[in-house]
């Protein structure tokens, strides 16, 4: 229906997610013994199941809209699939379960929330509010119609746009916008997520009202609601689960959530830092890969940013003796003759931001042998998802254009898949599309903090030192680890511990409303000492180059100018000049 989009892709993109929402639904149903798995609950567990269901079957109408909180390792995933189970058991109906990240999607038995309800997309920025086509809308209701609960994981992330986002198209599909309390599509609604985890990368969190500004712009009204604040109730979950067996690091972890460290928890994870022998960046970085190499496969880096995690993945592909395997985008571009050129310098220029392609690299490296992670959900019910990691085995080739054809891919459950390449439809500038036909893949030794956030891990290899860069980065890292044997750190600066005093405000807010006996959080204004990285590779932001003086290396840093930027967003001649008076 989309005059750029005549073929329908979005019809069958709305099919095939349609599809693994049933896939997965299927499975849990032959699984999963839910009576055992209700007998596992524990009290806090149970307390909030018991409530969940009594609404449910509540013969008043009334509908569930709640928010649970709970720390990293509160048993959030097993509870979910609980409840899930139960429903389908029970009630012969359905429960949609979504989160935004494909990694945390997957840990729940979900889709990502745009996925499940086709919202719009647009990669490297906001995108305005969609309606979606009759024929979509028909897909997408013929198989949500016996779903009555949905649940949202990891809501630290959803943005107070994606927020609202999901309440209009939920009362799209289910045709309640001019109901009363149509809310969501009248359907019950429950929450999870610590909002002292990962907040939004762009936006607001979900419990910031919407500015006028952004009401205009996105949802073309004049007003809305702050629908967090005015429709959902709040429980909490207490007991964790995850570091049950490391009482010392679980309340470690506790005051690291709201930004306290002392000095013991200080002592601690200083004890925790790997030793670098190393002076330069060449030869840190191959300490880390034979650390690295002395971990079992299945073992991660969580790092804070991608380029750190270019470096390390590249470094530890060079250490794999098989051939390398280049693996090169096909792009058709759909633009009128006098633009593209223009539109193919854009595309060089974004050959190493893949986040404004759609997720897909122009060119990626592989071999025989290297660990890669999925980026595009291909089989849910086979857990070929968005952040599943794989090692490839094989690749199936033409003989004669030695054109890569399939991937073979080892998953962690043990089975072999063939993967392919897939089409994705990205816009470069003002009416000018890019169709690029690429696999879906990235090396994966090393993995962002953000896409780490729902994982629980045995081992992590970690940066929480001067990188980061957000609120709850370093607790999300620290808390993917069961214990604290498990965490092998490459720096740590107690500065970088920082929590959000806006969803520390939120939480006081919700516990004064709805827990007035729980304990108030306290926001942490002590400031900490800086610990300088041990560096192990160069800043993108900051090139430096090791100059001899008087036998002794110092480093200068040549500074990249921000500000000065012509409208394609490349710098200027001012940028040159600046850099030459900076460093005269």
């Amino acid at each position: 229906d989309d005059p750029d989009n005549p073929i329908g892709v979005q019809n069958i993109e709305a099919g095939e997610a349609m599809q693994d929402f049933k896939d997965l639904g299927d499975k849990l149903v032959q699984e999963i013994d839910v009576s055992e798995m209700i007998s596992k609950l524990n009290a806090d567990q149970r307390r909030v199941f018991d409530r969940v269901i009594d609404t449910v079957l509540s013969e008043n109408k009334s509908l569930l809209r709640l928010y649970v909180s709970g720390e990293g390792g509160t048993g959030k995933s097993f509870f979910i699939r609980t409840i899930k189970c139960w429903i389908k058991q029970n009630l012969n109906k359905d429960t949609a379960v979504a989160a935004p990240t494909g990694i945390a999607a997957f840990n729940v038995d979900g889709l990502t929330v745009h996925r499940l309800l086709q919202l719009p997309v647009e990669h490297g920025q906001t995108p305005k509010y969609k309606q979606l086509s009759d024929h979509v809308l028909k897909v997408l209701r013929a198989d949500l119609k016996d779903v009555i609960l949905f649940i949202i994981d990891e809501v630290s992330m959803i943005s107070n746009l994606s927020f609202m986002y999901i309440h209009l198209r939920l009362s799209q599909i289910f045709d309640t916008i001019d109901c009363d309390d149509g809310w969501f599509g009248r359907k019950h609604i429950l929450l999870f997520g610590d909002l002292l985890q990962l907040p939004p990368v762009h936006e607001d969190p979900a419990f910031v009202p919407l500015s006028d500004e952004k009401i205009s712009k996105y949802l073309g009204s004049l007003c809305a609601p702050n629908i967090w604040a005015t429709l959902f109730n709040y429980d909490e979950l207490t007991i964790n689960m995850r570091q049950q067996g490391d009482g010392s690091y679980r309340e470690l972890l506790s005051r690291i959530r709201v930004g306290l460290v002392i000095k013991s928890d200080y002592d601690i994870l200083e004890s925790r830092k790997i030793s670098f022998k190393g002076v330069t960046f060449e030869t840190r970085l191959q300490e880390l890969c034979n650390y690295i190499d002395n971990f079992p496969s299945d073992a991660v880096c969580l790092l804070p940013t991608c380029h750190m995690c270019d470096v390390l993945n590249a470094a530890m592909l060079n250490r794999i003796a098989s051939k390398e395997i280049l693996l090169t985008a096909e792009d058709a571009i759909q633009c009128t003759k006098y633009i593209k050129k223009k539109v193919e310098k854009l595309l060089l220029d974004t050959d190493d931001d893949n986040s404004r392609t759609a997720g897909l690299s122009k060119l990626i490296t592989i071999k025989i042998g290297a660990k890669i992670m999925i980026r595009r959900n291909i089989d849910a019910s086979l857990g070929l998802v968005n952040g599943t990691i794989a090692k490839v085995t094989s690749v199936v080739q033409d003989i004669s254009s030695k054109y890569i054809e399939k991937i073979k891919v080892l998953v962690p459950s043990g089975s072999e898949y063939l993967i392919e390449r897939v089409n994705v439809k990205f816009k470069v500038m003002d009416r000018a599309y890019v169709i690029r036909k690429q696999f879906p893949i990235s090396l994966s030794y090393g993995i962002t903090i953000h896409k780490s956030q729902g994982l629980s891990l045995q081992n992590a290899i970690m940066d929480i030192g001067n990188s980061v860069f957000s609120c709850g980065q370093v607790y999300v890292a620290l808390s993917r680890v069961t214990s604290l044997d498990g965490v092998h750190l490459i720096n740590y600066d107690p500065s970088s511990v920082i929590a959000s005093e806006e969803a520390i405000i939120e939480y006081n807010r919700l516990k004064k409303t709805y827990k007035p006996q729980a304990e108030i959080i306290t926001i942490s204004t002590k400031r900490r000492h800086k610990v300088k990285d041990v560096l192990w590779t160069s800043s993108k932001v900051i090139a430096s180059v090791q100059e001899q003086d008087e036998g002794a290396q110092r480093n200068t840093a040549y500074w990249i100018i921000r500000g000065f930027q012509n409208t394609d967003n490349v710098s200027c001649y001012a940028n040159a000049v600046l850099q030459c008076l900076l460093q005269s």
